[in-house]
């Protein structure tokens, strides 16, 4: 596992209850010793060291960390990509693989807490030789489905976050509504669950309505990704995205206005202040 952060970390836990060896990389030493005492787990010694093993999978920040990796990977290992990435940086990976047989992407969905459940969600693309291989990390780890090409699965990637953000844009706005009107939050995902509101983010409007927040999946980040699901559309002629555009807008104003650390739902408290 190279990247242990808050979603690396997260799934070398799981793999480590699921009874694989693993052996973990990190820039931060304090990140691989937060793994030390955990069964089966060693800590590379570098990145040689880290990319010497059956399946190495990438949880890293950007393209940058990916393409340093794939130029220092020698192709015999199988390489999981799960790291977060635009259409155009696909490409330009891809097309600089040693191996291209022994690499698969692998999207990502839900968050660190999912991770370190193993109830991730994971869209699959690369060779489906490469992905039965890899089925049994992938099982531990949580869902998945193979959606085809690089290119395909990291596209549903995208699509995916444009969605779920958008929804979770739109139940900020009505928990500013559900708030003037005291409606019991309880009460309120159940009503919304009974028709065409219900969504598996409502759990998200819980913490919009009470104004306490779990720590998940930031707002810059989420930000981040919208900009990429953008970037990526236009690089496939798809000029034209109003909803998403405005929702872009609105969580960089609202990471303007200094919230969203914790998560993307803290842009309820943005519509909060601008509605006072």
């Amino acid at each position: 596992m190279i990247g242990l952060g808050r979603m690396g970390s997260g799934m070398a836990s799981t793999l480590l209850r699921a009874g694989h060896r693993v052996k973990g990389y990190d820039v931060s030493r304090q990140a691989m010793e937060r793994l030390s005492g955990s069964g089966n787990f060693t800590a590379a010694s570098g990145l040689a060291d880290a990319l010497d093993a059956d399946f190495v999978i990438l949880s890293l920040p950007t393209g940058k960390e990916v393409r340093e990796m794939v130029s220092l990977w020698g192709g015999g290992s199988v390489l999981v990509d799960t790291t977060t990435l635009g259409v155009d940086e696909v490409s330009r990976i891809t097309s600089s693989l040693r191996n291209p047989e022994n690499y698969l992407t692998c999207r990502l969905e839900r968050g660190p807490k999912e991770a370190s459940e193993g109830r991730l969600a994971m869209f699959i693309g690369g060779p489906m030789s490469t992905y039965e291989r890899c089925r049994p990390l992938l099982d531990a780890l949580g869902e998945h489905v193979y959606i085809g090409s690089h290119q395909q699965a990291t596209v549903m990637k995208l699509v995916s976050n444009m969605v779920g953000t958008a929804i979770v844009d739109l139940l900020a706005q009505v928990s500013v509504v559900l708030r003037r009107v005291s409606i019991d939050r309880e009460t309120a995902i159940r009503a919304l669950s009974m028709g065409g509101a219900d969504t598996v983010q409502l759990f998200r409007l819980r913490w919009q309505v009470s104004g306490e927040y779990e720590e998940s999946f930031s707002l810059s980040l989420a930000q981040h990704v919208i900009q990429m699901a953008l970037e990526s559309s236009r690089s496939l002629g798809v000029d034209k995205l109003p909803i998403v555009e405005m929702n872009n807008l609105m969580m960089k104003s609202a990471i303007l206005s200094g919230v969203g650390k914790k998560d993307v739902s803290e842009i309820a408290e943005f519509y909060q202040s601008v509605n006072q």
